[in-house]
């Protein structure tokens, strides 16, 4: 069960955000609820809500992205996909090269034990974050209808 991930985000943000009473003031729950959330050994799960507004006043995504790992899924920022081309398909080449590797190496002796599973999980997952980037980017060009410039400069605006 991935609940102590998310209890961990939660006393990250907090911790980020400067401690239980400071967030106690910016949500609608107070110290004790806040506490709940955070601790182990309480079945008291934060509030969706509650939560993006711990999130965001932490200045990142880490409850959010803890549940979302509960569920199978991660999150991808809306800004996603408007980075520089070239720069991602060596950044893509160098995530599959990596996770080709480790593949090899899991499957050396002919047995995959789940260290070795959440090994390449973690190296499967960096090359979709990748290429799901890159997807962002060409989605971008075909919704905006329009082509982007490509050049060795990354400010010079490419896709």
């Amino acid at each position: 069960m991935p609940v102590p991930a998310i209890k961990t985000a939660v006393k990250e943000a907090l911790r980020r955000i400067g401690g239980i009473d400071a967030a106690a003031s910016i949500v609608r729950v107070g110290r004790s609820q806040l506490s709940d959330y955070s601790n182990r050994n309480s079945p008291q799960i934060v509030p969706v809500d509650v939560a993006i507004v711990l999130d965001s006043c932490a200045q990142s995504p880490l409850i959010l992205a803890a549940m979302a790992h509960a569920e199978g899924y991660t999150i991808i920022p809306v800004h996603f996909g408007e980075g520089h081309l070239p720069r991602d398909m060596a950044n893509f080449t160098e995530k599959a090269g990596q996770a080709i590797r480790k593949g090899f190496e899991v499957l050396e002796d002919q047995r995959v034990d789940v260290h070795e599973a959440h090994e390449m999980l973690r190296e499967m997952q960096a090359v979709k974050t990748v290429a799901e980037h890159i997807m962002a980017g060409m989605n971008k060009i075909i919704t905006d209808n329009k082509p982007h410039l490509v050049s060795e400069n990354p400010v010079a605006g490419a896709a």
